[in-house]
């Protein structure tokens, strides 16, 4: 697997791609942990545009847009009912990547335990059973999702297991 630095070198040097300059790390509140991979990212640039052309293509989102999911994806119902989710594991799940304007999302699980684990939170799907763990670092998201070039999802072919499975229990499936 690539590094974060090569990753970052060789979208810069590809057509229809943009490298973002650095600007900052996320800010999140106590109790959740930024992953080094991530503060690696972040340091060398302040997010990227994958193919933003294509259908297929995707956006690391700046450090000012890596927010609460729940809150981000999940709008109405979260303002009606914020206590069905706070408190919960989604609560430190965060926006990390889109493809278009959504719904197709991204989230970076930042609670200490599960610290870096990638999932689809598409809007139906974000902290439910049904969310797959696409990548178990951002690297690896950062990796496949530049690599990926064509119609679809790179984890439809395969995940890891799903929102809420123990860290310890996931493998590579499919």
């Amino acid at each position: 697997m690539n590094t974060i630095a090569d990753i970052i070198n060789h979208v810069s040097l590809t057509p229809g791609c943009e490298v973002s300059p650095p600007c900052g790390l996320p800010s999140v509140p106590e109790g959740c942990q930024l992953p080094l991979d991530l503060k690696e990212f972040y340091g060398l640039c302040g997010g990227l545009d994958l193919f933003p052309d294509e259908d297929w293509g995707w956006r690391i989102l700046s450090p000012k847009e890596v927010l609460r999911a729940d809150i981000e994806l999940l709008g109405g119902a979260y303002e009606d009912h914020p206590e069905d989710y706070d408190g919960s594991p989604s609560e430190r799940l965060y926006t990390i990547a889109v493809r278009g304007c959504g719904p197709d999302w991204v989230t970076i699980d930042l609670d200490p335990r599960r610290n870096g684990i990638c999932l689809d939170s598409f809007t139906g799907d974000h902290a439910t059973d049904s969310s797959k763990v696409v990548a178990l670092s951002f690297r690896e998201l950062l990796d496949k999702l530049f690599g990926w070039r064509e119609e679809g999802y790179f984890w439809e072919k395969s995940y890891y297991g799903f929102f809420g499975d123990p860290p310890e229990k996931l493998s590579l499936e499919g």
